[in-house]
């Protein structure tokens, strides 16, 4: 095969492992849509101006972080109690670097970033997912190149997904009366995007750490049972990353 007709096969490839990647998120993509316009809607409730928010929903992407911080924005809280609280309410993302770090390790610098900013809970599960298969075997063996192309097809879908979800809520907030069943509308998104991850024991477990925790600690002070259940779920998780960090050659 000449190098061209290579290249173009390799090009064809990652666009088809883009596509595959795009589809395995499936209905999922819906969850996310509406958990954004949830988050959305509850910037611009909490007295965050549209441009403000919009700069939010492109540059911070995580709804965790963003209802977590909010509060503390409304209160006037310094801007170091304001990181901390992100900090804290993304801790998750600790375990997930260490899957995605060595996963694609042999990627340019560049790439490695940017697939490490996309990376998302539904589109790690996702990408990690294989019917009928628990997510701490070995996967088969796959090219890197494919791997990275699949893995963003996932990850760009959930972006897409929770941006244009986002800026529909910010864009709409006005028109939206203030309820309590929007609170209630988010923790429905919420289920929607948990229930189809809980596909392994792996993930039963960390769910089951973290709600556990969460019960506990519901009424403590400053969510401290939010922080304290995200906590546990990324202690019963770090050993399961540590075995699915190795990557198929």
């Amino acid at each position: 095969m000449r190098p061209d007709q290579a290249a173009g096969a390799d090009r064809a490839a990652a666009r088809a492992a883009f596509a595959e990647g795009a589809r395995s998120i499936g209905t999922t993509a819906i969850g996310t849509f509406c958990w954004g316009i949830v988050t959305g809607v509850a910037m611009v409730k909490a007295g965050m101006g549209t441009f403000a928010a919009i700069g939010m929903v492109v540059l911070v992407y995580s709804g965790t972080a963003q209802l977590a911080a909010l509060p503390l924005l409304a209160a006037g809280a310094s801007l170091p109690a304001i990181w901390a609280t992100a900090l804290l309410a993304n801790l998750r993302f600790v375990v997930f670097s260490a899957v995605v770090a060595t996963e694609f390790r042999g990627l340019r610098l560049g790439r490695r970033l940017l697939l490490g900013w996309l990376t998302t809970d539904t589109g790690l599960a996702a990408y990690l997912a294989r019917p009928g298969a628990d997510a701490a075997a070995p996967r088969p063996a796959e090219p890197l190149e494919r791997r990275a192309a699949r893995f963003l097809g996932v990850n760009a879908t959930v972006y897409a997904s929770w941006s244009i979800g986002s800026l529909g809520g910010v864009l709409l907030a006005g028109l939206i009366p203030d309820s309590p069943r929007i609170a209630f509308v988010g923790a429905l998104a919420v289920i929607a995007l948990i229930g189809p991850m809980l596909t392994t024991r792996a993930a039963v477990g960390v769910g089951a750490a973290a709600a556990a925790v969460a019960l506990i600690g519901v009424d403590w002070p400053w969510r401290g049972g939010t922080f304290a259940a995200i906590a546990a779920g990324v202690a019963v998780a770090l050993p399961w990353a540590s075995r699915t960090a190795e990557p198929a050659r």
